[in-house]
This record gives structure tokens, C-alpha cells and sequence, in this order.
């Protein structure tokens, strides 16, 4: 072997063992990153993890609050809602959602002082256009929502709390026979109920029709009845019906309009003529949203409620005063971003009869409020 070729095989011997060592003493590759919370729902179709923070400040010059759902506050600031949402629900198959909230809406929601409130916990299957659930669900009736992103006021209505059910334990099928049309039925243990429904009363049957007949049009059409104590005294354990249609009319990309009717009725009540009979009240809601820029948007609710026998001024007291409700509603809203809600709003609630309450403790029929409120969602 000649010079060269011996020096060309031992640095080829040396740099063999070199390698050797180095892949001997080299560390072992690290374990690659756990995916991240966003890539988990990302990379699972129908997982969603949301949730939002509100806080509101009212004032009212009266030193009631009546037939408000959450402005229990005549003048002061509230920590409202925090809420988190976690829901699988797949196209098809066994998927679940539960939502909860905590803070001082919770404590209206619970009737106690509770500040935790479940407001959905329920299980579904789909399959085709066939959807079964059983649990905790909110109910098909209204048109505004407990959750404030959704709502382009800061109070909510006359009709939303006053006349219509909130969430409903119980189960309920729904059938898509198109985009235009999907059939709803279900039976449940009544109004305001998480658990069974007291004194043994029978159970509320629910029975919808919703759809998206176009992009501009959808509505929903929804039928509860069932016995209740709710509207009259608490001794009156009467039949309660309600019919309920809510429709929205996107006119184009900047102005929305919508509509709510209520016809509510309960047996075994106390009448205006002070009879013994089915006791009435019709409500009706006309809602316009308008766009004026990406970020900023004005809105306004107007509500008229036929009282006839007393169902919705008396709370859970006795029937039997008749009476006339009418409230206007007027809101600016700001979205600095798409996660961030700013609104302000000015109401006047009015009654024929003087059941609001004056600072200096007398009777009018008048109730004004200024109410300012900010959400972050996620």
C-alpha cells in the first residue's frame, strides 16, 4: 500500500469512529409538543370551548326594578355574568354540552343567592335529520337570549322574562326535513324547574317549527303547555299555555329587523271581572338593528303587552287587575374587535295602572333607566 493510500484509509478509519462516538454521546431527540387547546378543537369537528365575561352599570329613577330580568340594581354596578361553554356535537352520533354561569345573573336565575347557575347540561344523538337530547336545554321561545353577545340591547324584555320560559329539563327530538323547515316536539318538567316539577303536577309538552326558508328570512313557531303554579298564586296549580312565533327579516348587510308574539294563557285564575276562568295576556315585540359602520350599530325594541286579567304585572301574586304595559328601548353598541361589546342604552317602561315604585316611596306609572354594559367573549 503506497503512502497515500495509507493515509487516505486511516483518516477514513478516524473519521468512522468519530461518527461512532458522536452518535453514541449525542442526546436523545426530544419528545415532540403536546398539541396545543386551539389544534385539539381544531383537528375535532364539533368540539367548542367558549365563554364570556359581562358587567353592567344601571341606574333607574325609581327605586324599583319591575318586570326587568337581570337590572335588579337601581343604581349600581354588577358583576353580571361569567360563563363558560363546553359542547361536542358532532353531524352524528352520542355528543353532550354544558354551560355554566356564575356571577350576580346566576342568583336571579337560582331565585336564592346562589352565584352558579347550570344552564345546560345535556346529552344528544344525531343521525340523518334526526336529533335526540335529554337534560338541561334553553327553550325554543323568544327572541333575545341570556347571553349578552347575542343581544343588540342591554336589558332584556318584557316578553323574554316576563312571559316566556328560560331553560327546561326534559327531552326533545327534532327532525330536519329541510333547510326551510325542521319539526320539533318534547316533553319536559315545566317553567323554572332544574329538578321534578313540585306537588306532583303533570309534566309540559313542547312542540316547534323553525327554518331558514332563504338568507334573508328564518323564524320560529313554538307551543308549551303543561300545569304550573307560575302567573297567579302558588295555590294555582292550573293549566299554562304558551304560543309563541319570533321571526327575523335580515333586510340587507346593514339593517335587521324582528318580531315577537306571546299569547299566554292560565286556568284557574282570578279574571278582570272577578270570575274564576282562563286568564289572558298577549305581548308583541318589534326589534331593528342597523349597522353604521363595522364597529358601531344602533338599535331599538319596542314592546306592547295586553294585560287583560293581570297574568304578567302581578308576578306570582293574584290575577285579576287588568292592565297595560308598553316599554321602548333605545341602544348604541361599540366592537372595538370582534371579541369586545361596549353598549349603552336608555328605556322607559310605562303601566296603566301605577305599579312602579318612586324614590319617595309613592306609585307611578312610569319607570326610566340608563344602563351601560361591557362583554368579552372567547
Amino acid at each position: 500500500m503506497n503512502k497515500i493510500a495509507f493515509v487516505a484509509a486511516v483518516a477514513a478509519a478516524l473519521a468512522a469512529t468519530a461518527g461512532v462516538a458522536s452518535a453514541q454521546t449525542a442526546p436523545a431527540p426530544a419528545a415532540p409538543a403536546a398539541p396545543s387547546l386551539g389544534a385539539v378543537i381544531a383537528a375535532t369537528p364539533g368540539l367548542s370551548i367558549t365563554g364570556y365575561v359581562a358587567g353592567s352599570y344601571t341606574y333607574f329613577d325609581t327605586s324599583s326594578t319591575l318586570l326587568r330580568a337581570y337590572d335588579v340594581k337601581p343604581n349600581g354596578f354588577s358583576a353580571n355574568q361569567a360563563s363558560a361553554t363546553v359542547s361536542y356535537l358532532p353531524e352524528s352520533g352520542f355528543g353532550g354540552a354544558v354551560s355554566l354561569i356564575a356571577g350576580n345573573d346566576a342568583k336571579v336565575l337560582n331565585g336564592n343567592d346562589s352565584t352558579f347557575y347550570l344552564n345546560n347540561a345535556y346529552v344528544q344523538y344525531a343521525t340523518g335529520g334526526l336529533t335526540v337530547m335529554g337534560g338541561k336545554f334553553s327553550s325554543l321561545a323568544g327572541f333575545e337570549s341570556t347571553n349578552p353577545m347575542n343581544d343588540t340591547t342591554v336589558s332584556r324584555g318584557i316578553l323574554f322574562w316576563n312571559m316566556e320560559p328560560g331553560a327546561l329539563t326534559g327531552l326533545r327530538a327534532s327532525y330536519a326535513v329541510s333547510p326551510a323547515l325542521t319539526v320539533i316536539g318534547g316533553v319536559n318538567n315545566g317553567w323554572g324547574y332544574s329538578g321534578s316539577e313540585p306537588n306532583g303536577l303533570g309534566k309540559t309538552i313542547e312542540l316547534g317549527l323553525t327554518g331558514n326558508p332563504n338568507s334573508m328570512f328564518s323564524y320560529t313557531a313554538d307551543y308549551y303547555r303543561g300545569q304550573s303554579p307560575w302567573f297567579g298564586s302558588s295555590a294555582n296549580n292550573g293549566v299554562l299555555q304558551l304560543l309563541d312565533l319570533v321571526g327575523t327579516f335580515n333586510v340587507n348587510s346593514a339593517l335587521t329587523l324582528g318580531a315577537n308574539v306571546d299569547l299566554l294563557s292560565k286556568d284557574n285564575s282570578t279574571l278582570a271581572n272577578g270570575s274564576i276562568g282562563t286568564a289572558k295576556a298577549n305581548g308583541l315585540a318589534l326589534y331593528a338593528s342597523y349597522a353604521l359602520t363595522d364597529q358601531f350599530s344602533l338599535a331599538a325594541r319596542g314592546e306592547y303587552v295586553d294585560d287583560k286579567d293581570g297574568l304578567v304585572s302581578s308576578g306570582n301574586s293574584s290575577t285579576g287587575t287588568a292592565n297595560k304595559l308598553k316599554a321602548l328601548t333605545l341602544a348604541v353598541n361599540y366592537t372595538p374587535m370582534k371579541n369586545v361589546k361596549l353598549s349603552a342604552e336608555v328605556r322607559q317602561d310605562k303601566s296603566d295602572n301605577a305599579i312602579f315604585t318612586k324614590k319617595d316611596g309613592s306609585a307611578t306609572t312610569k319607570q326610566n333607566s340608563v344602563e351601560l354594559m361591557a362583554v368579552y367573549s372567547f
